[in-house]
């Protein structure tokens, strides 16, 4: 390779980082912004959910249809309904944008695995993975297009909207949700069961209520009465509770999302200046034979 073509692979790889650390800053912003986001949004969720804990902790009477295995609970018989074969739902966040590692890659996997060869009604946010799920020929039933650059309380409210529809006509009886979720630095993809709600996981504050311990600065109240019923208010709180639950995976996800691609794109600035060592390195052994080799012809040319 000469001279010529070294200094312009230099040149390329220079642009091409300029590119990536501009990406990684923009990045870490989205990051960062990420983050206030889900600060901002936790008092309000964790007082739905606290508040549904209390229901089901001090009222034995709820009988709402969004709880797990209610009629086996409440012995409501009926066995035409328990043949019925499972409706399936299933939510997939990727993002709408590649250089972000494996992130997408990571998430689409998890999908897969949990479809398997089942028949499932398949919902997608995020470009990428609406294109790679019609690429393999998997049927998706809708498309929440741009959500995950831009995940609002009004975004959150039109999915789970559209889950709840879905749920309370029936045409499913089971909806999950798969994403990453941040684990301080690190990133793990999820698979949460939305509807129906599992009532263990609700229950569990029980054993913090034995050592008088608040969850989120909530203390559970024991003489709470709720009016005109705890199923009555328990079902109003349960669209709350969804949408507050899809918003903060949303805005878990834009948060992995950018960190997965500062990751990434630290890691491609970094082998940039590597490689601007290696080519600089390179040419200027070219330039030393090249200017060694002239000196040589000079000498060689002064001597005759």
């Amino acid at each position: 390779m000469g001279k010529r073509d070294i200094a312009l692979r230099i040149k390329s790889v220079r642009e091409t980082r300029k590119i990536t650390r501009a990406m990684y800053l923009i990045s870490a912003s989205k990051f960062q912004k990420a983050k206030v986001m889900l600060d901002n949004v936790r008092p309000y969720y964790h007082k739905i959910q606290v508040t549904m804990k209390d229901i089901l902790l001090h009222s034995g009477e709820v009988t709402s249809y969004y709880i797990n295995n209610n009629k086996q609970k409440y012995n409501i018989d009926n066995k035409e309904e328990e043949q019925k074969p499972k409706k399936k739902c299933l939510i997939v966040v990727t993002g709408d944008k590649g250089l972000c590692g494996a992130y997408n890659h990571n998430v689409i996997k998890k999908a897969e695995e949990i479809i398997g060869g089942e028949k499932v009604n398949l919902m997608v946010v995020g470009e990428v993975g609406r294109r790679y799920f019609i690429k393999k020929g998997y049927d998706v039933d809708i498309e929440f297009l741009y959500t995950a650059q831009n995940p609002t309380t009004t975004a959150a409210g039109e999915i789970s909207d559209v889950i709840l529809n879905a749920y309370n006509r029936g045409l499913t009886n089971e909806i999950s949700i798969v994403y990453t979720e941040m684990e301080g630095l690190i990133q793990r993809v999820k698979v949460l069961r939305l509807l129906p709600l599992d009532i263990e996981n609700f229950m569990a504050l029980a054993s913090e209520r034995e050592e008088g311990t608040e969850n989120n600065g909530v203390q559970i109240d024991d003489d709470m009465i709720y009016e005109p019923s705890v199923t009555e208010v328990f079902d109003t709180l349960v669209p709350e509770y969804i949408k507050g639950l899809v918003y903060s995976i949303l805005v878990q996800a834009f948060a992995s999302e950018h960190f997965a691609r500062m990751m990434a794109m630290d890691g491609a600035t970094s082998n940039a200046d590597k490689m601007i060592n290696k080519l600089t390195l390179e040419y200027n052994k070219v330039r030393q034979a090249s200017i060694t080799q002239e000196i040589s012809e000079i000498i060689a040319g002064a001597s005759v």
